[in-house]
C-alpha cells in the first residue's frame, strides 16, 4: 500500500519548524567504497531532510490502547539551496538489522542498510519562498518503515516538492528520539475481515493529523512548514 497525497498548502521552510522537531540520524558525507547507494535524484535541486516527532493527544493508539496518545515519526525532504556536509542515514544499524531479519533477508551484513548512501543532507537551508512549494505525503506499505520511500522522496524533493514520509507506528518498527524503538504490534493482531478496514482508517487519521500539523490547520495550531 502506497498512498500519495498532494496538498494545496505549500511550504518550504524547515527552519521554521516548532520545537517538536527531532534530530535525524546522519552520517559523514563520504561512503565506504562498494557500499550500496540509492539512485541519483533526477531533479536540479540539492536535497535537505529533517524529522519530526508528532503526538496526537486526541486519540489513544489504535494498536496499543494502553498508550494514551498516538505518536508518529515523520521525515521531511525538501529542495535545498546547496549541498551540506552530512548525508542523512538511510537506516540506523539497529533498524537495518530489524528490517533485514523481518524480511528473512540473509547473505548480507545486518548493518548494510545503515551504510547505504543517500542523497539528502541534514542541516541545510531550504530553497524557494516560504509556503511556496507543493507538499506531498508518502505512506509506506504495511510493515514497511518510512525510510523505504527515501529514493522516491529524494527524487521528488530534487524536483521542487516538500515531501513528508510517515511511519505508521506499530505497523512496522519506528525509532523515536532517544533511541526508543517500537515494533509491529499490528502484526500480532488477528487478521479478521475488519482488519484491512482498521488499517485504512488508522492511516487516514494519521495522514489527516500530519497534514493539520504541517499546515497549521489544527485548532489553535501553527504551521510547522
Amino acid at each position: 500500500m502506497l498512498a500519495v497525497v498532494a496538498s494545496a498548502s505549500c511550504v518550504s521552510a524547515p527552519p521554521a519548524f516548532s520545537a517538536s522537531s527531532s534530530g535525524q540520524a546522519s552520517a559523514a558525507g563520504s561512503t565506504a567504497p562498494g557500499a550500496p547507494s540509492l539512485p541519483e535524484p533526477s531533479g536540479s535541486h540539492p536535497v535537505g531532510t529533517t524529522s519530526l516527532h508528532l503526538k496526537d493527544g486526541s486519540r489513544r493508539d489504535p494498536w496499543v490502547p494502553t498508550v494514551k496518545a498516538r505518536e508518529l515519526m515523520v521525515s521531511l525532504w525538501y529542495p535545498a539551496k546547496s549541498r551540506g556536509k552530512r548525508r542523512a542515514q538511510y537506516m540506523t544499524p539497529k533498524e537495518s538489522e530489524v528490517f533485514l531479519k523481518g524480511g528473512r533477508i540473509t547473505g548480507v551484513p545486518y548493518d548494510v542498510l545503515s551504510r547505504t548512501r543517500t542523497h539528502a543532507f541534514t542541516d541545510v537551508e531550504p530553497a524557494g519562498r516560504r509556503r511556496g512549494l507543493p507538499l506531498v505525503v508518502l505512506s509506506p506499505g504495511f510493515t514497511q518503515p518510512r525510510g523505504t520511500l527515501t529514493a522516491l522522496a529524494e527524487d521528488l524533493a530534487s524536483r521542487g516538492y516538500v515531501v513528508a514520509g510517515i511511519d505508521h507506528t506499530y505497523e512496522s518498527f519506528a525509532t523515536f528520539p532517544g533511541g526508543r524503538m517500537t515494533m509491529c504490534a499490528a502484526c500480532a493482531v488477528g487478521k479478521d475481515k475488519d482488519f484491512g478496514g482498521k488499517v485504512v482508517g488508522v492511516r487516514a487519521a494519521d495522514v489527516s493529523f500530519v497534514l493539520d500539523e504541517l499546515t497549521g490547520h489544527a485548532r489553535g495550531g501553527r504551521a510547522r512548514l
